[in-house]
């Protein structure tokens, strides 16, 4: 029997918790229509993500505060009632730290929940930790206990065990209690309005596909390299980026950031050189190095005035000093408002807006964070830069 024709669980034990599978076309439509008729709806999912570059969604989970469904997404034929679902504008979908959820949504339907909030960047937002869990956040918000023990568990198995549907239960009955205790701090605060916008700043960014060309800026040691270096990481980051995405494997799979790296150094013209670079797995060289070769030819016949541009070194005196002092600011900031250090800036959102060439289009640049900083940053960055000439 294939997978996707078995039941997801057993009936006794489906009868014995409380929640309703939904493991066929009219049992969704059934669902939506419920869901429908409800202003907030939680939502959560469960997916394996270990030997492929996208995710195998297992499970979806939606509560509407009557009825928890569970519904078996290897069952499902016509999934348009839940891409309904999902963009109604009218229907608030609530979930917890669910950025890699994304990835399982345009994977299965196509689109992103919306109106859309995050518990966990509300929880923060009241002055919670930037990255607390779901469990934490339950017994903070409503004193209760969750177990969590089925994190890492075979979810694509069917028939799902009885702990792993209390585990899928679980993560979803308390989701809404959690938003209204939530939501009440947020509106005595007067963040709603920054609610909003770290939500759809979150959607905005799991729209957003980043170019395959510009993957090498995300490899953390790219800034040692000289520019004809980066120009072949680039090229060597872009074919990996198209390789692991066409084939569905991890990246690691093909190269890792690491080997990617010291081939871009090392440019190798044969097996032979390519075997002596470290860490390099002998399957790797036997499948791809002709493909690999190919683009670093490629690369080199790039002419050398289209070159990317040299990284600013991150270690570099003057940049640390500048982000120190950018920090610092954010640290005053934080503690007055009382929300984590990380929630209004990162690091990264630090040194985007140092280096960025318009400020008011980074998130440090509009929006609440604007309010906030007004033009304290400013001279920080007008100063590296006038260092810097």
């Amino acid at each position: 029997m294939s997978l996707s024709n078995q039941p997801v669980a057993d009936v006794s034990t489906a009868n014995a918790l409380n929640f309703q599978l939904v493991a066929s076309d009219a049992e969704l439509a059934s669902m939506v229509d419920a869901c429908l008729a409800q202003p907030h709806i939680a939502v959560d999912t469960e997916f394996i993500r270990t030997d492929t570059f996208y995710p195998k969604p297992a499970l979806l989970q939606v509560y509407d505060r009557r009825t928890i469904y569970l519904l078996d997404p290897l069952s499902i034929a016509d999934f348009a009632p839940l891409v309904k679902l999902f963009t109604d504008p009218d229907t608030i979908k609530v979930m917890h730290s669910c950025s890699e959820d994304m990835e399982v949504f345009d994977r299965l339907l196509g689109v992103y929940p919306a109106p859309l909030v995050d518990t966990q960047i509300a929880a923060s937002l009241v002055g919670m930790d930037f990255s607390m869990s779901y469990q934490r956040l339950v017994e903070a918000a409503l004193d209760k206990q969750l177990e969590k023990g089925e994190t890492r568990s075979d979810w694509l198995q069917r028939p799902l065990t009885a702990n792993q549907l209390k585990y899928a239960v679980d993560d979803v009955l308390w989701l809404l209690d959690v938003y209204d205790v939530l939501i009440e701090r947020l509106d005595t605060l007067q963040r709603g309005e920054w609610l909003a916008e770290e939500c759809e700043e979150l959607l905005s960014r799991a729209m957003q596909t980043p170019a395959h060309e510009e993957y090498y800026l995300k490899i953390k040691a790219a800034w040692r390299l000289d520019r004809r270096a980066l120009n072949t990481l680039r090229g060597l980051c872009a074919w990996r980026e198209r390789e692991a995405r066409e084939q569905n494997v991890p990246r690691s799979r093909i190269f890792s950031d690491a080997n990617l790296l010291e081939i871009a150094k090392a440019r190798p013209q044969d097996k032979g050189r390519l075997a002596k670079i470290r860490d390099i797995k002998p399957p790797s060289i036997r499948q791809y190095a002709q493909p690999l070769f190919d683009q670093i030819a490629q690369a080199e016949s790039i002419d050398a005035a289209d070159w990317p541009a040299t990284i600013e070194a991150k270690n570099s005196i003057e940049l640390r000093k500048a982000l120190k002092l950018l920090k610092v600011c954010v640290a005053e900031h934080a503690a007055r408002l009382d929300i984590p250090e990380s929630l209004l800036a990162r690091r990264r959102d630090l040194e985007a807006y140092l280096f960025a060439s318009q400020r008011n289009a980074e998130l440090l640049g509009r929006g609440w964070r604007k309010d906030v900083f007004g033009d304290q940053l400013d001279p920080i960055v007008n100063a590296y830069h006038r260092h810097m000439e």
